[in-house]
C-alpha cells in the first residue's frame, strides 16, 4: 500500500473515531434529557429571596451564578408557577451580585425591578407563557433610562 493511501486511510479513520465520539456524547446528552437527569454542573446557583406575587400564584426567585474563576457572577429572576410547578427562567440578568436591587410585584401578573445600575443589566426578556409581566423602573441608579425635561430642547 502507498504512503498516499495510508495517510488517507489514517485521516478516514480518526475523522470516524472522532464522530462517533462525538456522536456517543451527544446521545448520551439527550438521552439524560429524555430521562430527566442532570449531570454534574461548573456553576454554582445561590437562591438570595424568593418573592411571592400577592395573590399567590407566582414565586420571583432572586439568586446569582458563578461559573468559575474567568467570569463574574451573574444575577438571575426566575418565576415559579406555583400550581404547575412550572419554572420560567431568563427574564432578568445583571452582570454581579443583586447588591441594591429592588423586586417589587405591583399586582398578581407585574413584576417590577429598580435600584440597579443600568450599564450592568445583560438581559431582560419577557415570557409571556408565564403569565407575568416585567418591567424596569426608573429610578436614580437608573436616571439615564429617562431624560430630564431641561437636558432636552427642540428646535
Amino acid at each position: 500500500m502507498s504512503v498516499v493511501a495510508k495517510v488517507k486511510k489514517s485521516v478516514w479513520n480518526l475523522g470516524a473515531a472522532l464522530f462517533f465520539i462525538w456522536f456517543g456524547f451527544k446521545a448520551l446528552g439527550y438521552g439524560m434529557d429524555l430521562l430527566g437527569i442532570e449531570g454534574p454542573s461548573l456553576c454554582s446557583y445561590t437562591d438570595v429571596a424568593e418573592f411571592t406575587s400577592p395573590n399567590g400564584k407566582k414565586i420571583a426567585k432572586l439568586g446569582y451564578s458563578d461559573c468559575g474563576a474567568t467570569t463574574n457572577w451573574q444575577t438571575g429572576v426566575n418565576i415559579v408557577d406555583v400550581e404547575s410547578g412550572k419554572e420560567y427562567n431568563g427574564f432578568f440578568g445583571l452582570d454581579g451580585k443583586p447588591e441594591n436591587l429592588k423586586v417589587v410585584w405591583t399586582s398578581d401578573i407585574e413584576l417590577t425591578f429598580s435600584h440597579f445600575p443600568v450599564d450592568r443589566l445583560l438581559w431582560f426578556n419577557q415570557d409571556y407563557m408565564s403569565g407575568v409581566k416585567v418591567k424596569i423602573e426608573a429610578s436614580m441608579a437608573n436616571k439615564q433610562i429617562h431624560p430630564t425635561p431641561n437636558s432636552c430642547t427642540a428646535d
